[in-house]
């Protein structure tokens, strides 16, 4: 995934993104990666303020264009 290493997000930061961006909830997010709904909406805020996104559609469109959508 050469394209993650051009934007700030921890690797945790950009799955929960990743996540969210297909529709996920935050419950279902934190029990995928077996956390808490409290570090999930932790983990989405900071990678929104590193990638400068105020909503959810900015970060859905992102994530169009990194391919993310296309992951399974």
């Amino acid at each position: 995934m050469e394209q993650r290493s051009k934007h700030p997000l921890s690797a945790r930061e950009h799955e929960v993104l990743r996540l969210a961006a297909v529709g996920h909830s935050n419950k279902t997010i934190a029990e995928k990666l077996q956390i808490g709904p409290k570090s999930v909406e932790t983990y989405k805020a900071r990678g929104m303020t590193k990638l400068g996104f105020h909503d959810r559609v900015e970060v859905v469109r992102f994530a169009h264009s990194m391919g993310w959508l296309d992951e399974s």
